[in-house]
């Protein structure tokens, strides 16, 4: 295994038993209370599958306010680090890391509060997004794209230490990352699904808070349900390999250095079976979905679906494998994607 050049602390505190509370956060930010009403309930829309296997179902978390899956985290993060600033005289200052997403969120989030927000990002950070985040007013701490993921959370976490004033989010650590997902985006699904009998479930692994949390939310009711995690195979989860600038789709991904989120490796009944999906294969699903459908997913979306189908062809009809679609592409994927058309 290749030594990281720094250790890191990724213990996390036992997941919580409830919703993440943000009553606080709301009256100290009532302009929130609006973005709560526009967050989550979205929809679970049957997917192309294989004939003769399971159905597939998948959550379309494009239609969250920013665009994402990762709308939710951010706002929970957000609010529970208002609600622990409390009555503190110091301006709350937030600092976390991101290539995709959860950069929008907390970007969007920030400029909705006038919440300070700095993140720690790759320098390949696509430059559509790289504009949004500009626009909002986040600071951006730019690492070379050959330490992603591990560098931008050293980054990060070296902010927080050396510079007083900001706090870290840490995403890979809070734990409201993972009951945010148990108890909205799982719920839902449960609602949603009705007499619906759910054999599987597929993400992408990022932080491993989707993943984590919606199995924590199925478990409840389908204790049999096969899991699978999704990853780059540019840079596999767990993967001991250092971390690389080789092009992967985005939202998910090792650390590199053999770490491993630890929402996925502690807060999982089951280790979920691992898959992995080149960009390339990626993109091409990209195509492949929306000429059958109409319809417009990202890359990990795509790779979510890929794997899904996989699945519910070892499973019998009536079964239903969910997955979930994070979002609907950036310009630079979709032009990446009618690329590799020609």
């Amino acid at each position: 295994m290749h030594e990281p050049p720094v250790e890191m602390d990724l213990s996390v505190s036992p997941p919580l038993e409830d919703p993440p509370d943000d009553s606080t956060a709301i009256a100290r930010y009532p302009v929130l209370a609006e973005f709560r009403e526009r967050l989550g309930n979205t929809p679970l829309e049957p997917a192309p599958g294989p004939p003769g296997g399971a159905a597939i179902v998948a959550k379309h978390e494009f239609g969250n306010p920013f665009g994402s899956v990762k709308d939710r985290p951010a706002y929970a993060l957000l609010c529970g680090a208002i609600d622990d600033h409390g009555d503190a005289p110091e301006p709350l200052r937030l600092v976390d890391f991101s290539g995709g997403n959860m950069a929008r969120a907390l970007s969007g989030l920030g400029a909705l509060t006038g919440i300070p927000i700095r993140l720690a990002v790759p320098e390949a950070i696509a430059p559509s997004l790289q504009t949004a985040l500009k626009e909002d007013g986040t600071e951006l701490d730019f690492v070379p794209s050959d330490q992603f993921l591990y560098g931008i959370m050293r980054r990060a976490a070296a902010i927080a230490a050396e510079e007083p004033g900001w706090t870290l989010l840490h995403q890979h650590r809070n734990v409201r990352n993972v009951a945010v997902h148990q108890f909205g985006t799982g719920g839902e699904i449960l609602r949603q699904l009705g007499s619906e009998v759910a054999g599987g479930w597929v993400a992408a692994i990022g932080t491993g808070g989707t993943l984590a949390g919606v199995d924590r939310a199925l478990r409840s009711r389908f204790p049999d349900l096969a899991v699978t995690g999704v990853s780059p195979e540019e840079l596999p989860y767990g993967t001991a390999e250092p971390p690389n600038a080789r092009r992967k789709f985005p939202g998910s991904g090792g650390i590199g250095y053999g770490f491993r989120q630890p929402f996925v490796d502690r807060f999982m009944e089951r280790r979920p079976a691992e898959r992995t999906v080149s960009y390339e294969r990626a993109l091409a699903a990209m195509n492949e979905f929306r000429d059958l459908t109409g319809l417009s997913i990202g890359p990990s979306s795509a790779a979510n679906w890929l794997v899904a189908w996989d699945l519910a062809e070892r499973m019998p009809p009536g079964r239903t494998v969910v997955t979930l679609f994070a979002d609907a592409g950036t310009v630079e994927d979709w032009a990446n994607a009618e690329a590799i058309r020609a």
